[in-house]
């Protein structure tokens, strides 16, 4: 299934654990993935030659980095899809909710 063929994908924590299965999801279903990581660059690195993903130094828990890393992400590809702020989902989940 190529469900996510010619989508580009970030993933928060992704070296790892469920962030690395995550990744290899997106990857089997075509995704371009990019992922992150902080404490496990060799884990990182591994799994980056495994999947052919991205893998990009960003400490999740520093909000400047976050913001920093999606920033990268626009200009490489535009504007985000989806909700990419804490105000777009409140956004999003109002008009859910008034559906």
């Amino acid at each position: 299934m190529m469900a996510f063929k010619s989508k580009k994908v970030l993933v928060l924590g992704g070296s790892r654990g469920i962030g690395a299965a995550i990744v290899r999801r997106f990857v089997a279903d075509g995704a371009s993935v990019t992922f992150t990581y902080s404490g496990s660059p060799d884990a990182a690195h591994a799994l980056a030659a495994e999947t052919g993903a991205t893998a990009e130094k960003t400490d999740s828990a520093d909000r400047e980095a976050v913001i920093a890393r999606l920033d990268a992400l626009r200009a490489e590809i535009g504007r985000l899809p989806g909700p990419t702020t804490l105000d777009d989902l409140r956004a999003d989940r109002a008009r859910d909710d008034m559906a």
